[in-house]
C-alpha cells in the first residue's frame, strides 16, 4: 500500500472502483482527515484520459456546497495522479433505506438537500450523471451528501467528457425523483407512480410532483432542481402544518388565575400583608 502521496498519509484502504483505489488519509498541512483516490491504471496510463479526467476533477473542484462531498485537490506525486476529497462518515441512502420506506417528511428533507445540491451543480453548468442512493451518505447529523460529483462519467467505468455529454440536468432530475420514490415506498419506481394509490396514508401533494419528476419525456419534467426544490419545500411546510394541527392543544391557564413564578409569590406576599395590616387596625378600633 502506498504510505504517502504529497502532503497526504494514506491511513488504510477503504475501497476499489473502476476509477481506482480508494484510501484515508490525513491532510498532514491541515490536519484533516481525507478521502484519497489513486486513478485506476486504465485512466492514469492514457494520457488523454488522464488529461480529461483531472480536468474534470478541477471543475468539480470548484463547486462548492454543503450537501456535495467536496473535491479538495486533483494532483500527482512522482507520476502518481490523485484526487483528494472529503471524508465523509455516515451510511449511504440506500442501506438507510434498505427496503423499507423512511418517515414522509425525513424523505422530502432528504431530497430538498440533494435537490439544492443539484441546483447548485447544475448553475456551475455540471451534472452528476449516475446519482442513485448508494452514492448519497447520511452524515450522523442528519445531512445528505452528495459523492463523486460531475465524475460519474468516471467512476461508473466511462471514457469521460465524451460518455458524459449523453447526461443533462434533466438526467439528474429524473435520479432524484426516483430516490425519492425509493425512499416513500422502500422500493425503486414502478410503472404505478401515483404514490397515494399504493400508501394512502402518504401525502397526496407528493403525487403531482414524483409524476413530473420522474416523467419520462424531457418536455413535460421539471425544467430545474430548483423548482423541484422549492415545490418540495412547500409540501414539507403543508406536512408540518398537518402535524402541528394534529397536537392536542395546551390547556390554558384558568381565567384569573393567579401567575405562578416570582411575580405570583410578590403579589400574594402583598396580599397577606395588606389583609394582616386590616386585621390589625379593626383589632386596635375595637
Amino acid at each position: 500500500m502506498i504510505e504517502t502521496l504529497g502532503h497526504y498519509r494514506i491511513l488504510e484502504s477503504i475501497g476499489q472502483g473502476r476509477m481506482g483505489d480508494l484510501y484515508r488519509a490525513r491532510d498532514t498541512r491541515l490536519g484533516r482527515t481525507v478521502a484519497i483516490r489513486v486513478l485506476a491504471p486504465s485512466i492514469s496510463g492514457d494520457a488523454g484520459r488522464r488529461a480529461r479526467c483531472l480536468a474534470d476533477a478541477r471543475a468539480a473542484a470548484a463547486v462548492s456546497h454543503p450537501n456535495i462531498a467536496a473535491l479538495y485537490e486533483a494532483g500527482e506525486d512522482a507520476g502518481v495522479p490523485f484526487l483528494a476529497s472529503e471524508f465523509v462518515t455516515g451510511q449511504t441512502l440506500k442501506s438507510i433505506v434498505a427496503g423499507r420506506p423512511l418517515n414522509p417528511r425525513r424523505a422530502i428533507d432528504f431530497a430538498i438537500q440533494v435537490g439544492d445540491a443539484l441546483a447548485d451543480g447544475h448553475a456551475a453548468d455540471l451534472v452528476h450523471g449516475g446519482l442513485h442512493s448508494g452514492n448519497v451518505i447520511i452524515t450522523p447529523k442528519g445531512s445528505a451528501k452528495i459523492l463523486d460529483f460531475g465524475l460519474a462519467a468516471w467512476t461508473d467505468g466511462g471514457a469521460g467528457r465524451t460518455d458524459a455529454a449523453s447526461f443533462d440536468h434533466q438526467t439528474d432530475i429524473l435520479s432524484l425523483g426516483a430516490m425519492l420514490f425509493e425512499m416513500l415506498l422502500g422500493k425503486p419506481p414502478s410503472t404505478v407512480r401515483t404514490l397515494s394509490a399504493i400508501n394512502p396514508d402518504l401525502p397526496r401533494e407528493l403525487d403531482p410532483i414524483l409524476l413530473k419528476a420522474t416523467a419520462r419525456g424531457k418536455g413535460v419534467r421539471y425544467e430545474s432542481a430548483a423548482a423541484l426544490a422549492a415545490e418540495l419545500r412547500s409540501v414539507a411546510a403543508i406536512v408540518d402544518a398537518r402535524s402541528e394541527a394534529s397536537r392536542p392543544a395546551s390547556i390554558a391557564p384558568a381565567k384569573g388565575a393567579r401567575r405562578s413564578g416570582p411575580l405570583g409569590w410578590l403579589i400574594a406576599l402583598l396580599t397577606i400583608g395588606a389583609i394582616g395590616w386590616l386585621v390589625w387596625i379593626a383589632a386596635q378600633a375595637t
